[in-house]
C-alpha cells in the first residue's frame, strides 16, 4: 500500500468516526432536553397545584388536518398541560431557559397563538421553570375586515326595514 493510499484511508475512517462523534453528541444532548423538560414538566404540575390550578390534561394532542391542493396531511397539536382554576380553564406552555423569559416573543408567540385557537381556553399560561414565575396571556383578536365590503348598504336596508317595521306596527299603511 502506498502512502498516499493509507492518506485516503485515514481520512475515510476519521470522517465515519467523526460522524459518529457527532451524531452521539447530538443524541446525547435530546436526551439531555428531553430528560430535562420531562423534569421540569412534573415540577411544572407541583407548582400549579399550589398555586391553586387543577391539572386537566397532560400532553393532549388535537389532530389536525391540513388541505394542501386538496390533499390531506394529518399531524397534532400538542400543549403540556391544560389546567382549571375556578371556572377558567387555561393551556399551559411549561419553558425553560432564556427563552421563558420572553413569551411575548414572535417564534413563542405563534405558539402560543396557535394553543389559543386551536384548544380555546380562557387565556395561555407561559410558565418558567427556572424562576417559578407565571406569564398569563390573553389574545383580543381583531379580524380584518374582507377587502372591498361595503357597509353603507347594509347599514341602509337595516335602517329602510326598521322603518318599514315600524309603520307596519303602527297603523299598517304607509301614508
Amino acid at each position: 500500500m502506498l502512502p498516499s493510499d493509507l492518506l485516503i484511508v485515514g481520512i475515510i475512517i476519521g470522517a465515519i468516526l467523526l460522524y459518529n462523534i457527532i451524531r452521539i453528541g447530538q443524541s446525547y444532548a435530546a436526551r439531555r432536553r428531553v430528560l430535562k423538560a420531562g423534569k421540569a414538566e412534573a415540577a411544572a404540575r407541583k407548582f400549579l397545584e399550589s398555586e391553586g390550578y387543577t391539572v386537566l390534561a397532560v400532553q393532549e394532542r388535537v389532530p389536525i388536518v391540513t388541505k394542501i391542493n386538496g390533499k390531506p396531511h394529518k399531524s397534532h397539536i400538542q400543549a403540556d398541560l391544560i389546567v382549571q382554576k375556578r371556572k377558567k380553564v387555561y393551556v399551559v406552555d411549561v419553558k425553560t431557559g432564556e427563552v421563558a423569559q420572553k413569551p411575548a416573543a414572535p417564534e413563542n408567540r405563534r405558539q402560543l397563538l396557535e394553543y389559543f385557537l386551536v384548544y380555546r381556553p380562557d387565556g395561555v399560561l407561559v410558565l418558567d421553570m427556572d424562576h417559578h414565575k407565571i406569564y398569563h396571556m390573553e389574545f383580543e383578536i381583531k379580524f380584518p375586515s374582507p377587502k372591498g365590503l361595503n357597509p353603507v348598504p347594509y347599514i341602509i336596508s337595516f335602517c329602510a326595514g326598521v322603518l318599514v317595521t315600524l309603520i307596519l306596527i303602527k297603523g299598517g299603511t304607509f301614508s
